[in-house]
């Protein structure tokens, strides 16, 4: 059976994009769950395809990627048919009062992790660092890849 993690938009990005630091981490990630026999089943919250969207957009504007590029990588993403999981507003204002951060975007990720009782994978050190000794779901790319192996 496949291990079940959430991912924020932040592993997608930087499995696209060649230049983020995490790339090879992240592509082989989505690798794992992509190719068979599928060692990891990858969900996300339904902001996912929004928050990837914004990313590829600020990397056009930095001057990263074309806007043909972003079309291009938005067709590939469309292929990875990510499970996408809506969460309740009141469960992640909740959480955002316990952990004491200030994106609820970012806690909508973790509130879904917390309700499926499975880790969640992110490429965001700044999140990482705010969060993981409140909330030990949390993990960054690498360190999944290590425990998967184990």
């Amino acid at each position: 059976m496949p291990a079940r993690v959430v991912i924020d938009a932040s592993v997608l990005l930087a499995s696209l994009l060649p230049d983020e630091p995490t790339h090879a981490d992240a592509r082989k990630l989505l690798e794992l769950a992509l190719l068979p026999p599928g060692k990891v089943e990858l969900l996300s919250t339904t902001l996912l395809p929004y928050e990837l969207t914004n990313g590829l957009w600020q990397a056009v504007r930095q001057g990263r990627l074309t806007p043909e590029e972003v079309e291009e990588i938005l067709q590939k993403y469309e292929l990875f048919e990510i499970p996408l999981y809506p969460v309740r507003p009141k469960a992640v204002i909740a959480l955002a009062k316990s952990l004491g951060y200030p994106s609820a975007y970012d806690l909508a990720y973790l509130v879904l992790a917390e309700e499926e009782k499975i880790p969640f994978v992110t490429a965001d050190k700044r999140l990482y660092n705010a969060v993981h000794g409140k909330f030990p779901r949390i993990l960054l790319i690498r360190d999944f890849l290590v425990a998967l192996r184990e």
